[in-house]
């Protein structure tokens, strides 16, 4: 058996031996990155400083709060505040690119545009290089494919400051001035960001619409729902509100820093942004106040600088700690898996938007098409009701010549019955009042049958009822004299071997049953001919009125045709852009996977090393402590594979 001071240092050698695997495996992926990425990550000393990426929008105190996470102290935040605007007036941003902040080694500046580190010796020279970087960023000369590294002087640092040591990445986060710009901004943040041992989303308390998802699009920021844990919430002007105030001194009994986050998640779920679950953890979330303004509202209120002073404080400390924890061996294993995660969430967010943005657009183009082929039914039948008109149109000419054989009235044997009239005055009179009442019954019974008149006039007849009383003015004007001679006899009987008034009379009866005959056969004939125009006149307007609603409906099938090829064309540009996304994804998730593959392949080859170690060992007290480190190997893997 080993003794037990020699077990005590075997086992703490194994323990400390327990995450060489990893190391291994993280080098190895670190090596396969390109120079310039490799070199903002493992650049000597620097290799263990924390390495914070910070984003957000212009005058939001996001300077100020970075100086301060560095280590600077009021007055170096001040003055350096003053050479990072580049000669700008104060509450201007500097520039609207990549920025990385690190301490110089020394008292001096030193500043990397992309054409080498240069060692600056005043604030004044360092302020001019930079206002003559923005100069030539205004004309479209962009820095180099990596961030501008501005060294700040070590002067500038408080001694055993909280914090300091940390290199800050700053993401501009309003949006660039030109589209050469802004993808230069998005080349920067793919390459660097994911690297990042923590990034810090910045706004105002007052205006949290920098945390809408139209205002996270730059690569790496966008994914802080997948991947919660690498990010924190920052906000600056937390406790300037008066309705914080009021609260911070109205409330009763102890304040905690957690009465203001959940005020702050409070903000945010009323701002309408829907949190996972791990992304709204109070931890994750850190109001404060930062900068002069601060320092000045401390010493004008002695009531909130007891109350909300502590608070701010403890919350600035809980950031630091965060970021000193960032930077650990097995966080910065975790935050190179993550990018897996991260490519991977993001592939099933890319599937499950470009599904529902596909089923989005062939509902539309399903309710598009189904328009166009309403307007196309209404076309057709348009058409039909076209044709129809078009094809009684053309009866007309046949009708009108049909009408007076068709309404032409024979009175042959009306007039063949006088001749069998009796001598009695009476029986003319008779006769008369019949023949009035059959020429209004062949008045209202005559009409155009043939084939031609029904296509034309469809079920529509003039109103010959209307127009019968005139047939018993016709006929009452025709038999107005012989009535009259007649009422003037003496006698009621006709005696025709004394006189010739009966034959007579018959003859006028007669003449007159023809006359009326005529002109009540010429009266049908107006009133048909009239109808038969009234009944053209609404053909050609129904003509009119489906003709145009055939052009309109031809329009309209047009209009809803072209918006459904738009739409499918818009389908497929989704579809083409969800197969680019997730082919690029791809990529990625394997690029990615290669550090849990590296992981896999040197933890088993250690675990492998030590089972051998276990199997040849001569101690049983040896053999023992190694199955222990070997345990505690697959904790740690445990720990580092969390995500």
């Amino acid at each position: 058996m080993i003794k037990r001071g020699h077990a005590s240092a075997r086992w703490a050698a194994m323990r400390n031996a327990n995450l060489e695997w990893a190391y291994r495996a993280y080098r190895r992926f670190i090596d396969e990155l390109s120079d310039d990425v490799r070199a903002h990550l493992m650049d000597g000393e620097g290799a263990r400083e924390p390495y914070v990426a910070v984003f957000g929008k212009t005058q939001v105190g996001k300077t100020t709060l970075l100086l301060e996470l560095m280590g600077l102290g009021s007055d170096a935040q001040v003055r350096v505040g003053k050479v990072l605007r580049g000669g700008r007036a104060a509450g201007k941003s500097a520039t609207a690119t990549t920025m990385e902040y690190r301490r110089s080694p020394d008292r001096h500046w030193r500043f990397d545009d992309g054409a080498g580190i240069r060692q600056i010796d005043s604030d004044a020279a360092m302020s001019e290089a930079l206002g003559e970087l923005r100069h030539r960023m205004s004309v479209g000369h962009l820095p180099a494919e990596k961030p501008v590294v501005v060294s700040i002087p070590a002067d500038c640092f408080a001694q055993g400051a909280e914090g300091s040591g940390p290199r800050m990445l700053d993401l501009p986060g309003d949006n660039p001035a030109d589209e050469q710009e802004r993808k230069h901004v998005e080349r920067m943040a793919a390459r660097y960001v994911p690297y990042a041992d923590l990034i810090l989303l910045v706004g105002r308390g007052d205006d949290l619409s920098f945390l809408n998802p139209d205002a996270l699009t730059l690569p790496s920021i966008e994914d802080w729902q997948y991947v919660p844990n690498r990010f924190r919430i920052v906000t600056t002007y937390s406790f300037t509100p008066d309705t914080v105030r009021k609260f911070a001194l109205n409330h009763e009994g102890t304040l905690t820093a957690e009465h203001f986050r959940a005020r702050l998640r409070e903000q945010i779920d009323t701002f309408g942004l829907t949190l996972s679950e791990e992304a709204a953890r109070s931890e994750r979330y850190f109001p404060v106040e930062i900068g002069q303004s601060w320092q000045t509202m401390l010493r004008d209120d002695d009531a909130l600088a007891r109350r909300i002073g502590p608070i701010v404080r403890e919350l600035k400390q809980s950031l630091h700690a965060d970021i000193r924890a960032s930077a650990t061996q097995t966080a910065r294993f975790r935050n190179a898996l993550d990018v897996h995660v991260v490519t991977r969430r993001k592939r099933e967010a890319c599937i499950r938007q470009g599904q529902e943005g596909l089923a989005k657009l062939t509902g539309q183009i399903d309710a598009v098409d189904a328009l166009r082929q309403k307007a196309m039914e209404g076309k057709r039948q348009a058409a039909r009701q076209a044709s129809v008109a078009q094809t009684r149109l053309a009866q007309r000419a046949e009708v009108e010549k049909e009408l007076a054989a068709a309404l032409a009235i024979d009175p042959a044997a009306q007039i063949s019955q006088v001749d069998q009239l009796n001598t009695h005055t009476s029986a003319l009179f008779i006769r008369i009042d019949d023949v009035t009442s059959w020429l209004r019954q062949r008045f209202l019974d005559a009409a155009p049958s043939s084939g031609p008149a029904r296509k034309f006039l469809g079920s529509s007849r003039p109103n010959l009822a209307a127009s019968s009383a005139k047939v018993k003015s016709i006929a009452g004007r025709e038999f107005a004299g012989l009535s009259a001679s007649m009422a003037g006899y003496r006698l009621s009987e006709y005696y025709p071997s004394v006189s010739d008034s009966f034959s007579n009379d018959k003859a006028n009866l007669k003449r007159n049953i023809r006359d009326a005959a005529a002109k009540t056969a010429a009266l049908a004939q107006k009133v048909w001919r009239e109808h038969v125009a009234r009944r053209a006149a609404e053909l050609e307007a129904e003509l009119a009125q489906v003709q145009g609603d055939v052009a309109n409906l031809t329009q309209i099938a047009a209009q809803q045709q072209a918006a459904c090829n738009k739409l499918k064309a818009r389908r497929d540009k989704v579809n083409e852009e969800m197969e680019h996304a997730l082919a690029r994804l791809d990529s990625d998730e394997c690029a990615a996977a290669r550090f849990g593959s590296m992981l896999d392949e040197e933890y088993l080859a250690e675990l492998r090393q030590r089972r051998a170690h276990i199997a040849e060992a001569a101690d049983p007290g040896d053999a023992l402590l190694t199955l222990l480190s070997v345990a505690d190997m697959g904790e740690q893997r445990a720990k580092i594979k969390l995500s």
